[in-house]
């Protein structure tokens, strides 16, 4: 037996080629029957794919009809009931007509998102919730924006009469309302700001005016000292009036330390029993600081003299004389002076003394304003 080499161990002797002649069979078929079987198959998968297209077409357009049918033109899911809630002035019709949402639509065709959308792009809104509830109802909720203050080109106008006065909220929005709510005629006005330029809800971005905005919000809920008005027009301060019409300085930040160094001057003025008239807050250390005594100023006047009336001269009434000769000249009269006749409008000076009444010791002339340290 002749020995394999140890190189040739493990591997075919043949190779694939060999292989290929040694199992290759001899077979014919007919070319007839190899065309019917191909032709068969090609009209196998026309027929399959007609089929599969006519039942998608079929199951489209039969989904269509029952939606248009049972769906979109059935009369159960026509909206038949819109409940609006706000917590502020805006109408059932505002809200709606910007929603695009109205009764007897179908209540599928309403686009929600969209609808909440268009509420919140007006002036007034905070934010908006719209909900469906099936079969035929919807619901919206408007939370609008809760205005702090008037802004007005002057102070002395009245700002819900005038085209150019605008609220505003905390943020710094402006709102143009066309319902005028009670509530928003006792709100401060700040004025000294140009109004030209202002949009319906744009934020102000003007450092005065958030610090305007930061003291009405943190003085809100004081009893004390309630703002009236703030004048912007220095650009560096805030000139405040209150209800006493006292005026208050304040400077741009550090609001809520400015406040309440105000509130110590103000118990500082109630243990006195006074009121304070002027207040410099900007300054820190030796805020000048001036009083008043409203008792004193209340305190009713003197008796004045008589009036006298122009172009005359009041004079006295001379005493009784004894019958002189006809000779004897008679002795000069002096002339009488002008008797000023009060004015009942012009408020008394509290830095003058006041004359006694009876019954009453005389009210001692106030000081000039002085420096009250913190």
């Amino acid at each position: 037996m002749k020995q394999i080499p140890n190189s040739a161990r493990n591997k075919r002797v043949s190779n694939p080629r060999q292989r290929k002649k040694q199992h290759l069979l001899d077979v014919k078929l007919r070319e007839s029957k190899e065309r019917a079987r191909r032709y068969g198959k090609v009209a196998s998968f026309i027929f399959k794919t007609i089929v599969f297209a006519a039942l998608v077409v079929g199951a489209y357009v039969g989904g269509k009809e029952a939606l248009r049918r049972f769906v979109w033109e059935n009369p159960d899911y026509f909206v038949h009931e819109i409940n609006f809630t706000t917590d502020g002035a805006l109408t059932r019709e505002q809200v709606l007509n910007t929603a695009g949402i109205a009764e007897e639509l179908n209540i599928f065709t309403i686009d929600i998102s969209r609808a909440r959308s268009l509420i919140e792009q007006m002036p007034q809104v905070e934010s908006a919730v719209v909900q469906r509830q099936l079969p035929n109802r919807i619901t919206v909720t408007v939370s609008e924006r809760r205005p702090i203050a008037w802004v007005a080109a002057k102070g002395d106008e009245d700002p819900s009469s005038s085209e150019r006065s605008f609220l505003i909220d905390a943020r710094g929005t402006v709102l143009r309302s066309r319902v005028i709510l009670p509530e928003y005629y006792h709100l401060p006005i700040i004025s000294g700001f140009e109004t030209e330029n202002l949009v319906p809800g744009q934020r102000v971005p003007a450092w005065e005016m958030q610090s305007a905005l930061e003291l009405v919000s943190l003085n809100a809920d004081n009893t004390r000292f309630q703002v009236r008005n703030i004048d912007l027009s220095k650009g560096y301060c805030l000139i405040v009036t209150d209800q006493r019409h006292a005026k208050i300085t304040f400077g741009l930040d550090k609001i809520d330390v400015q406040l309440s160094r105000l509130n110590r001057y103000l118990d500082r003025a109630a243990a006195d029993k006074k009121e304070i008239q002027t207040v410099n807050l900007i300054v820190e250390r030796n805020v000048p600081v001036t009083f008043y005594d409203p008792d004193a100023e209340n305190a009713p006047p003197s008796d004045p003299p008589p009036p006298v009336k122009p172009g005359k001269v009041a004079s006295t009434p001379e005493p009784a004389r004894s019958a002189r000769p006809a000779s004897t000249p008679e002795p000069p009269v002096r002339r009488a002076e002008l008797v000023k006749t009060p004015d009942p409008s012009r408020k008394p000076d509290p830095f003058v003394a006041k004359p006694a009444v009876p019954g009453r010791a005389a009210t001692p002339p106030f000081k000039k304003p002085f420096r009250l340290n913190p």
